[in-house]
């Protein structure tokens, strides 16, 4: 069972939009690190704003003029907003009360800016066509593509470039969009090897790797849906996300939709 499961859902819908009320939708959940509290922040604030609790604390080029949600700590892994749930999770939990998102749409975007130097992740929980669930995980820290096939559900994780401030930048924010169904094959092409014990043989490993593969099947084949979406710390957002076709059912929606999903800049500081 999933949120949208049934429904007819148009060829766009928006999650997230940090200058709506409530700028965070009923759909998305917070967490903050306990560990943390004092530093682990989840703000709705204005782009410019120089609180002295956040980061960064003085105006950036490129700075916008929008309110956007602020999402800091200084573990990354620990403070998130997340909408829906793994589908993986909600059958094993015995159906909690968050449900998978059920989004058959397959492309995600999002509009975010990292704070600072620090790196900032996310992730999209997707299900295939046999209703077998992958997350997708895109990492400014992480260096090359790599599965890690012996999770449940099993993660891709991939690298995800910044940019660096400069000065010839214009901005720190990025619109980032995702094909999840040209993402899915990744689980079964990219190379994957499983961690091998110490003074065991090539022939043990390989039969331990048969067993741990056939505990966790990969997805493949057709996307069916996005069960949830989860961005860490540290970064800003402002907007996420699904559409059909990417940039083509974007493009289909005309010019009025151009310049609200527009990013317009801020007075430059003094």
């Amino acid at each position: 069972m999933s949120l949208l499961a049934g429904t007819i859902q148009p060829p766009l819908m928006t999650l997230l939009s940090s200058t709506s009320q409530p700028s965070l939708s009923p759909l998305f959940r917070l967490h903050v690190d306990p560990k943390r509290p004092n530093g682990s922040i989840i703000r709705t604030i204005d782009d410019t704003s120089e609180d002295p609790e956040l980061v960064p604390r003085h105006y950036e080029r490129g700075d916008i003029v929008h309110r956007v949600i602020h999402i800091q700590s200084p573990d990354n892994r620990s403070t998130y907003i997340q909408a829906g749930c793994l589908k993986t999770q909600y059958d094993r939990y015995n159906k909690q009360d968050i449900q998978p998102l059920g989004i058959e749409l397959g492309w995600v975007h999002l509009q975010v800016k990292r704070l600072g130097r620090r790196e900032m992740s996310f992730e999209v929980g997707i299900v295939d066509a046999r209703g077998r669930e992958g997350v997708v995980r895109c990492s400014s820290f992480q260096q090359t593509p790599k599965v890690h096939a012996e999770r449940s559900p099993p993660l891709i994780h991939l690298p995800l470039a910044l940019p660096q401030q400069g000065p010839t930048t214009l901005t720190q924010w990025l619109d980032i969009s995702l094909d999840l169904a040209a993402l899915l094959p990744l689980f079964q092409s990219l190379p994957r090897r499983l961690p091998s014990s110490n003074g065991s043989s090539d022939e043990e490993d390989n039969v331990r790797a048969q067993k741990r593969r056939k505990m966790v099947e990969l997805p493949s084949g057709r996307f069916a849906s996005i069960s949830c979406i989860r961005v860490y710390a540290n970064c800003r957002v402002r907007r996420i996300w699904v559409t059909a076709e990417g940039q083509k059912t974007m493009d289909g929606m005309g010019r009025a939709l151009k310049d609200e999903w527009g990013l317009y800049a801020a007075a430059s500081a003094p």
